[in-house]
């Protein structure tokens, strides 16, 4: 029995309205009445995809792509499923066979090379987006996606012009502006970086990124913790889907760091009540769950918190500022655990405190920080005087061990131990941290 086109129609109006259900039930419905439809099936896979059921989604795209596989959407769209999946070669494939039938299919070809990126084929994902660029000259898109694959390949000048070319392009590309200035600042490059962040200023007056920027940069105005608006900014969606895989390039250890400090802290057991203080994406989770009764993450960027929530680790997501959450009545927590989050506080008095009002008595609190220390700080060969913290050029802040040390005993918390370690890589140089261990 053949579908007619207003059954069809429905669907996609009924998904257009965001009325899954009976969008859903529609597809079912013509699917029995005619199984052999590949827009059926595309469609029906889109309505899953849409409620986040990626499994169901690329069934019925491959069901789609069984019937007709000649359509370049279907093989983009199973692409898509595969990717957020976690299957890259999966995705690899399908944007292959899209752009196989339709070259010119920019979305699949940019996905496809940063498929290619995520693979670890970086030389081929350079070639693709290089090839891109010669046929797409003005698609700023893909001068954007060459700069970011230029700077997997450490090719660093070559990648700070193609972000260069990509805000030529479009002025309005936030991303573009706030990757050119940390590339640029990565380099050590701060008074092109200080430009970069004053034009974006300019083009955008109430810009919290920029904003910020050219505090770190210049000290003026540069304020106690970084503004709300500027980490929900700098953690937006396109950042929270690439997040994991950044970290892996710059060999990130925090998770590490913050187990092995609960293992010899002594902290064991299968019932406490723990809280993961600004979690992310939930890279801690893995550490935390097997001792959590009740597992409780806490973060600023809903962003962040939408990939959290795909782990199915959180017995309860927040999304709230950690201060105010802390300072709220949360709790009583057995441990509290706060990976790479007070890099964005400079004064740390008012989050030890909320810190403290959480805790049960005995409760542990596990956080790390960027260390700053004697020797940091050299002006024309002459050492200047060390600051409690510091906002550095790349926004983050840092804290001396003394400050620290200060700060959590003015907020009732004994130090069970402070250790150093290397947080992270940046551009070939070890950024060291405290790895704090304090209990009320």
């Amino acid at each position: 029995m053949a579908i007619s086109e207003p059954s069809l129609a429905s669907a996609i109006e009924s998904l257009g309205q965001g009325d899954f259900t009976e969008a859903e039930s529609i597809c079912n419905r013509l699917r029995t009445t005619d199984p052999d439809n590949a827009k059926v099936w595309h469609l029906s896979g889109i309505v899953y995809a849409q409620q986040s059921e990626l499994a169901e989604a690329t069934e019925c795209f491959q069901k789609a792509i069984q019937l007709r596989d000649d359509v370049a959407i279907y093989h983009y769209n199973l692409g898509l499923a595969c990717q957020n999946l976690m299957d890259r070669d999966g995705a690899l494939q399908a944007y292959r066979a899209a752009v196989a039938i339709q070259p010119k299919f920019l979305e699949a070809q940019n996905n496809l090379g940063n498929c290619l990126n995520d693979l670890g084929e970086t030389s081929a994902a350079v070639d693709h987006f290089r090839e891109l660029g010669n046929e797409f000259p003005g698609e700023s898109i893909v001068h954007y996606n060459l700069a970011n694959v230029l700077q997997d390949a450490g090719e660093y000048n070559d990648s700070i012009a193609a972000f260069r070319r990509a805000i030529e392009l479009d002025p309005d590309f936030a991303s573009a502006r706030e990757n050119l200035g940390r590339a640029l600042s990565d380099v050590t490059r701060y008074d092109e970086a200080l430009e970069v962040w004053r034009a974006w200023l300019e083009h955008d007056p109430d810009n919290a990124v920029a904003r910020h920027m050219v505090a770190s940069i210049t000290g003026e105005g540069a304020p106690e913790r970084c503004d709300d608006d500027y980490v929900r900014e700098t953690f937006d969606e396109n950042f929270a889907k690439s997040y994991e895989k950044q970290l892996q390039r710059i060999q990130y250890r925090v998770p590490e760091l913050v187990a092995q400090a609960i293992q010899s802290s002594g902290i064991d057991g299968s019932d406490l009540d723990v809280l993961d203080a600004g979690c992310g994406t939930g890279l801690c989770a893995e550490a935390l769950r097997p001792l959590a009764r009740h597992l409780v993450g806490v973060d600023l960027s809903d962003d962040m918190l939408q990939e959290a929530k795909k782990r199915n680790t959180y017995d309860e997501l927040y999304e709230r500022e950690l201060t105010q959450f802390l300072m709220s009545g949360a709790g009583p927590f057995d441990l509290i655990v706060c990976g790479d989050t007070l890099c964005y506080f400079g004064e740390l008095g008012e989050v030890l405190l909320g810190f403290f009002s959480c805790l049960k008595t005995q409760g542990k609190l596990i956080f790390t920080v960027e260390r700053y220390q004697a020797g940091d700080d050299v002006d024309d060969g002459e050492l200047v005087d060390t600051k409690p913290h510091e906002l550095q050029p790349n926004g983050r802040y840092r804290h001396t061990e003394s400050y620290v040390r200060q700060m959590l005993d003015d907020a009732g918390l004994s130090i069970i131990r402070i250790e150093s370690g290397t947080l992270r890589m940046e551009r070939g140089r070890e950024v060291t941290g405290l790895i704090v261990a304090a209990s009320r």
